[in-house]
Order: structure tokens, then C-alpha cells, then sequence
């Protein structure tokens, strides 16, 4: 399936972390106005609340002496219980300490307070504040917690503002995790030289991102790609040029010994022309191995590896299932045993052949299935059936295919498993734990 035009904007799950990050900046900005508050509004905000209560309790403990509790207007709360309107003492809020604290310190007043209790007598709370007057039981003042109208005009627009940055700290945060580092992560990624084995970048950050990622991957696979079926094509063409250059050379040796003592001039000229061969020759060598990985474990993409691999296979006979996995292990020898696992599938099986491959915790299973009869089958009642199975079994086990995989399971810390599969036909697993050099397989 072609990704043209399948994430060329931002997917479900940019917007999620968009989203999410944008959440943790309104929190950090929070945090900061509760910190800006604790140091620089609160004390205000205690300073004028004392303020408003000296006032009140000294205005009222002067009235109190002339006028009874009973005779004051309505809008004046007062109560009388012991030892407090609410019952029992209550502990004092941190601001209700800072309060009775200042109340003293500031303007010489020593009196309890008791923060309200539902139901409170106003809906942004208060304090009850006992009152030094001449009456048994005490007589308690209420004031709302609620201040002036001008000091505190600007708290709607700090949450505004604080929202606001909130806002703008998880763009940043997204911008700087989902697109510049992992556009760092590729550009450093991004090789020097054109000499194959190209590296792979990593496939991360935003869908746009993730996107380009995948095609230079697919671009640098291709090069990589070439650069093989080219070595390859080199090497058989040095095979090819070796064998009559061998037999020329020992047909003009033994031309040599049979014209002994007359004239050579022909056959000098035959082996100077034969030394400009072998020398060609050489240089075709050099130029298959120049662009040779000095490693045997190569970054690629499962995937792509797999669905080059089927591509020389008929179309329908070979099927593909499994998710973009990127991997570091030796190409070569993943393609030779997929190619081999898929040719003894053909040999002793039926088509379609399916390859999965998943991940579990650091290990790679790939696993390659026919539509066969397995290794037995012993409920199918014809005998040729039987014998056909039980041969397929000897020639798998023993077959030179089997052993190039198993020995690239083993290099790859790992092994090759065949059982029965559920629906018939064999199933060749192989796991793999870590790369040629002893490192995990799997690129994060």
C-alpha cells in the first residue's frame, strides 16, 4: 500500500501528544503563578485582608460598648456560642495563621479566627473573628473573605495570561521533541558518502516527519539494493572470465612444450595478451569489493527486505504480513535464508507462502509457512501422501538450505524452529536476540 497522501498532515496521535503537551505547559505555568503567588500576592492579599479586619473588629468592638449585639442592623453577622460559632476548635488554614499573625504583629490585635464551615454564610467563604467585648458568651463577628474590587481586577487576567503561556510552552516542548529532534536525529543520520551500505535514519517525530523518514530509508535500501546486485554481477562476471583464462593459459603451455626450438612470437603475444586479462580481471575484483561492507550487520527495514525478496517469486504465490520494523543484522544472510526457506516451501510444499515476522520484549521471530503436508501427517490416507511427507522431513533436516539458516540463526544469538502448522503445512520460525557483534537487533 502507497503512503502518498496517507500522512501528509498531522495523524490521531500528533494531535494527541500536541495535546498532551500543551496540557503539561498550562501545569508548569500553573505552577509558576502558585509560586509568583505564594511570594509575591499573598502577602498583599494577607496585608489588605488584615487590614479590613482590624478595621472592622476595632469599629465594631467600639460600637458593642454603647449599642447590645441584638439592637445592630441586619447586615452586620454576629453570633454568640462557646467556644466559637462552628463547635469544637478547628486547625487554622495556612492563610488563617499568616492573618492572625499579622493582625498582631501589624496592628496589635490578638484575637482567634475560625475559618466558616458549610453552610458557609457566603459562597467565597470567610472568618468568624472574636470580638473583646463586656458579653458572656463571646460574641463573634463575620467577614467574607472576599476583597476590594481593585486589588484583585488583575487574577483574571493572570489565569488568562498563565493559560495563554501554557499554551505556548507545549508547542514549544512539541515542536522541540516531535519535529526538531527527530529532524536532528535525521539529518545527522543522513550519510557523508555515497559509497554503499547507506545507513538508515531514524523513523520518528511528527507524520510528515515520520513520512520522509520512511522514503529515504526505501531511496537508501534501493541504493544499497544496487550496490549488491551489482557486486554480485561483478563477481559472476569474474567467475565466468576465470575459468577460460585458466584453460587458455594450459592450452598455450602445452602449445609451448610442442613447438619447443621453433619460432615463439605468436605465443608470447598470446601470453602478454592473456596477463592484460588477468589484470582486467583483477580490477573487476577491486570494483566489486570497493563499495564491500567492512560489517557484516547493516541497519534496513524488515519490510522492504522481505517484499525485494518476494519480488522475484510469482505474483500471489509469496504474501507479506508484518509491521515496519527497523533492524541491524547481516542483510545478506537474512536474504539468503528467507530465499532459501521460501524455495524448500516451493520444493517440498504448496503455495501460497506467507512470511510474518513481529517483536517481542528485544527478540525478532520471522516466521515463513506453506499450505503443505508439514513434516507427518498421518490421518491423510493415501500412502504416497505419507511417504512424500516423511521424505520432506529427511531432505529439511538434512538439506544444505536448512544449514545456511540455522547457522545465521545461530550468528544472531538465536535459533530455527520447524513444527507443524496450525492449518497444515511446515513452519520454519526463526529467532533472532542480537546482531553479529553482540548488539540488539532493533533500532529505537
Amino acid at each position: 500500500m502507497s503512503a502518498k497522501g496517507t500522512a501528509a498532515s498531522l495523524n490521531r496521535r500528533d494531535w494527541l501528544d500536541l495535546l498532551s503537551y500543551c496540557s503539561l505547559g498550562c501545569g508548569i505555568a500553573f505552577a509558576l503563578l502558585v509560586v509568583l503567588m505564594r511570594t509575591i500576592l499573598e502577602p498583599q492579599v494577607v496585608a489588605e485582608s488584615s487590614l479590613r479586619m482590624s478595621i472592622s473588629v476595632t469599629l465594631m468592638e467600639e460600637v458593642l460598648k454603647t449599642i447590645p449585639p441584638d439592637r445592630l442592623p441586619a447586615g452586620i453577622i454576629l453570633k454568640r456560642s462557646k467556644p466559637g460559632p462552628e463547635g469544637e476548635w478547628s486547625d487554622q488554614s495556612r492563610f488563617g495563621k499568616l492573618l492572625t499573625t499579622d493582625l498582631k504583629r501589624t496592628y496589635g490585635l490578638e484575637r482567634r479566627l475560625q475559618p466558616d464551615q458549610p453552610p458557609l454564610e457566603d459562597p467565597w467563604g470567610g472568618y468568624w473573628i472574636e470580638l473583646a467585648t463586656q458579653y458572656d458568651p463571646t460574641v463573634w463577628l463575620y467577614r467574607p473573605a472576599r476583597l476590594s474590587g481593585s486589588s484583585v481586577w488583575y487574577l483574571p487576567l493572570l489565569r488568562s495570561i498563565t493559560t495563554a503561556a501554557g499554551v505556548l510552552i507545549g508547542i514549544i516542548l512539541f515542536l522541540k521533541n516531535r519535529v526538531e529532534i527527530p529532524f536532528m536525529d535525521v539529518l545527522n543520520g543522513l550519510p557523508e558518502t555515497v559509497i554503499p551500505p547507506l545507513p538508515l535514519v531514524p523513523e520518528k517525530g511528527v507524520a510528515p516527519l515520520h513520512l520522509m523518514s520512511v522514503r529515504i530509508n526505501r531511496l537508501m535500501e534501493g541504493i544499497n539494493s544496487s550496490a549488491d546486485s551489482r557486486r554480485i554481477l561483478l563477481r559472476g562476471l569474474v567467475h565466468d572470465i576465470t575459468g577460460p583464462q585458466t584453460r587458455i593459459g594450459l592450452q598455450i603451455e602445452a602449445l609451448e612444450m610442442q613447438l619447443e626450438g621453433k619460432p615463439t612470437q605468436t605465443i608470447k603475444a598470446l601470453n602478454s595478451d592473456l596477463e592484460q586479462l588477468r589484470k582486467i580481471t583483477e580490477q573487476l575484483v577491486l570494483l566489486a569489493d570497493q563499495d564491500q561492507a567492512s560489517l557484516k550487520s547493516e541497519q534496513l527495514a524488515l519490510d522492504d527486505l522481505c517484499l525485494r525478496v518476494i519480488a522475484s517469486y510469482s505474483a500471489a504465490s509469496v504474501t507479506v504480513n508484518m509491521p515496519r520494523l527497523l533492524v541491524q543484522l547481516d542483510s545478506t544472510g537474512m536474504e539468503r535464508s528467507l530465499r532459501n526457506l521460501i524455495d524448500n516451501a516451493f520444493d517440498h510444499g504448496r503455495p501460497p507462502v506467507r512470511i510474518q515476522a513481529w517483536r517481542e520484549n528485544n527478540t525478532l521471530s520471522i516466521q515463513v509457512s506453506d499450505q503443505g503436508l508439514g513434516l507427518s501427517s498421518p490421518t491423510i490416507p493415501h500412502m504416497p501422501y505419507q511417504t512424500h511427507a516423511k521424505d520432506r522431513a529427511r531432505k529439511l533436516h538434512q538439506g544444505l538450505g536448512l544449514k545456511i539458516v540455522e547457522k545465521f540463526c545461530q550468528d544472531h544469538a538465536g535459533q530455527l524452529k520447524l513444527d507443524q502448522g496450525e492449518i497444515g503445512g511446515l513452519r520454519a520460525t526463526m529467532t533472532l536476540r542480537k546482531n553479529v557483534f553482540g548488539l540488539p537487533i532493533f533500532l529505537e
